[in-house]
């Protein structure tokens, strides 16, 4: 997935657009240098980005006029340059804007909307930033799961979303029985449910985080284990909610991670 650069798209129209407004008339090179100059970067700039495998049919004319303007530019500066040289560069522009601009109208290009107060750029870029900032200095193997449920947010998928929001509690939850019962040995089933069960049966653990855990399960994830169960887009920032104030709770008393191979692969994620 990439980010479309809406004003690179704007810059490049108006670069190309000088080879429109070409004279119709015989003149000097000097005259013209510029938009001939700023015409072919343009489109050289194109050809050459992540947007070249995608500009099939537009590329052959792309090519053409690329070919016409460099034949033009390469002659001396003072030396005159024939109106049906022009008139075939702005030809071959025509043409390669109508073909171009159908080519990027077919494109898959989507702009995702705001989702209740989360800022869209943190969900697409740094989803860990919806959680405790201590989460990846804490529990860093959890957030690639938070940046996981961020993306499915913001791409509109709330069941996804409610699923990571899960995994990244458990992440949490799974440190936080290991802190609280010094070390004892972890449940072999991991689910919530399962780690609630042996803090109430060893006695460890926050009662208020006990219960917080308890109902995050009830309300949320029993439904989301059910494949008919669809969360909708509030019912996942509820979920989120709901997961961020419990994973609050726990990391409060955890400790910090020294580094690791885990921590520097999580920070390295995108």
């Amino acid at each position: 997935m990439l980010r479309v650069s809406l004003p690179y798209l704007f810059e490049l129209a108006e670069q190309l657009d000088g080879l429109s407004r070409l004279p119709d008339s015989d003149v000097k090179l000097n005259d013209i240098y510029f938009p001939l100059i700023v015409g072919a970067g343009a489109i050289t700039g194109l050809t050459n980005s992540v947007y070249a495998p995608y500009l099939r049919s537009s590329y052959p004319l792309s090519q053409t006029l690329l070919s016409r303007i460099n034949a033009e530019t390469a002659k001396k500066l003072d030396e005159q340059i024939d109106r049906w040289l022009l008139w075939g560069i702005r030809n071959t522009h025509s043409q390669y804007k109508t073909v171009l601009l159908a080519e990027l109208g077919s494109f898959n290009t989507y702009f995702v909307t705001q989702h209740g107060g989360y800022d869209m750029y943190a969900l697409l870029s740094a989803g860990e930033t919806i959680f405790p900032s201590d989460l990846g200095t804490k529990v860093p193997e959890a957030v690639i799961d938070a940046r996981e449920a961020a993306r499915a947010l913001a791409y509109e998928v709330p069941t996804a979303c409610g699923f990571h929001a899960f995994r990244v509690t458990e992440s949490v939850l799974r440190k936080y029985y290991t802190h609280v019962t010094g070390g004892q040995a972890q449940p072999k089933v991991r689910n919530i449910g399962v780690y609630l069960h042996a803090l109430r049966q060893s006695k460890k653990g926050d009662e208020k985080i006990l219960a917080a855990l308890k109902q995050m399960t009830d309300l949320h994830r029993n439904p989301l284990i059910h494949p008919e169960v669809v969360l909708t887009t509030e019912e996942s920032i509820a979920t989120l909610g709901i997961a961020r104030s419990v994973i609050t709770a726990m990391l409060a008393v955890l400790p910090v991670q020294p580094p690791t191979t885990v921590t520097a692969l999580t920070a390295g994620q995108p």
